[in-house]
């Protein structure tokens, strides 16, 4: 496996006496620190005052396809649920937002991977097909983070959904993002938490990674409780 951990960026700036850069995390190899998958750029990309720096330190940002249910200057809840962007509304926003920025990725030679979640705008497996497909030729791409499709009233078919994300989007997506979760019942989601810690079944998983994941395409992995949570996907 090709593994890589979402590292903090401000503390990977630290460790290395550099000035910290513009995004929330970077993917770094485990083998190699210098090796970095992407940035990841954090907030809403739908919200008028999200920047991202095309001088980050990697040729690939990443980052989540947004949400309609807070725009700029607001407060807002990331995750919170909001019917809109379930809707044409939302995939029109996504739209609007990539159209713009694909000449700029296109001069500074970057590529964006959005990464889906069941909350956002581009929320499930079809859509990101659909805009994989739409997008081809141009510096987008669709991440597989399988979890962050799930919500806990799809838990009972946890094994079905988990077949469809990896044998429709593994083939397309530049690497797997992987974490476990656990329910917020307060807030009726998933919280993300290392793998082994939440409600992801490990013989489930690693099927679907068989299966369908190349060996020689990233995974990447929450940097907490990294070499417990390599044992626990290597584990037979």
């Amino acid at each position: 496996m090709r593994v890589y951990a979402l590292h903090d960026a401000g503390v990977v700036a630290r460790i290395a006496g550099a000035d910290a850069p513009l995004c929330e995390s970077l993917a770094l190899a485990t083998d190699d620190p210098s090796d970095v998958l992407y940035s990841f750029v954090g907030g809403n990309p739908l919200a008028a005052d999200w920047l991202a720096d095309l001088e980050l330190p990697s040729t690939r940002l990443a980052c989540w396809s947004g949400t309609l249910a807070y725009s700029a200057g607001e407060d807002g809840d990331l995750f919170e649920a909001h019917p809109p962007n379930w809707m044409t509304v939302g995939s029109d926003a996504l739209r609007t937002f990539l159209d713009g920025v694909i000449d700029p990725l296109a001069n500074a030679q970057r590529t964006l991977t959005l990464i889906p979640h069941a909350r956002h705008v581009l929320n499930d497996v079809q859509g990101s097909i659909n805009l994989i497909r739409e997008r081809a030729g141009q510096p987008i791409e669709v991440a597989l983070a399988p979890t962050a499709l799930l919500t806990p009233s799809m838990l009972d078919a946890l094994e079905d959904h988990l077949e469809r994300s990896f044998d429709t989007l593994a083939e397309h997506a530049p690497f797997l993002l992987l974490y476990d979760a656990r329910i917020d019942v307060e807030h009726e989601r998933l919280e993300p938490v290392p793998l082994g810690h939440g409600i992801l079944d490990r013989s489930v998983l690693r099927n679907a990674i068989e299966r369908y994941w190349p060996p020689e395409k990233p995974i990447v992995l929450l940097a907490d409780q990294l070499a417990e949570q390599i044992d626990w996907l290597e584990q037979k």
